[in-house]
């Protein structure tokens, strides 16, 4: 009997082991697929001509969670049409919010933006647009004092 007891532990201690090491070592878990980032890539632009104030701000936000994770992408169209938003949104908020996002897909090697989870920080995208006024201040504004 205690044979089998030590057995049947052993066993559920080897398959909890290796399960565990398993699913640990997907790393697709942590960053989006390809699919993912190409769907995106479709949507955002669509998303960004939104009649809808909160999908626009949402769309802009999202494009700079895109560049903070995949900077090497492309981002020349999303650019034109945020550059577009800045000069020709009613709202002065999402104007802005688009400039910011503008500025940091242009300089991105400039600023380094660090995403929160909405857990722990409430208001994730104004701590965003703040990290990148921030950094463009400090780093493009030359004092003359």
């Amino acid at each position: 009997m205690k044979n089998l007891f030590k057995s049947t532990a052993i066993l559920l201690f080897a398959v909890v082991v290796f399960s565990i090491s398993t699913y640990g070592q997907n790393d697709d878990i942590a960053t989006p697929k390809q699919s993912i980032l190409d769907l995106a890539y479709k949507v955002c632009p669509k998303s960004l001509d939104s009649d809808i104030p909160g999908i626009v701000e949402s769309s802009i936000y999202n494009v700079i969670l895109l560049k903070k994770y995949y900077p090497s992408a492309d981002y020349s169209n999303i650019i034109d049409k945020l550059n577009e938003i800045s000069e020709k949104n009613v709202d002065p908020g999402i104007r802005f919010k688009a400039h910011l996002a503008s500025m940091y897909l242009n300089f991105s090697s400039l600023i380094n933006v660090q995403p929160k989870s909405f857990p722990e920080y409430e208001n994730e995208p104004e701590y965003i647009y703040k990290q990148i006024t921030n950094q463009l201040e400090s780093k493009l504004f030359v004092s003359n004092y």
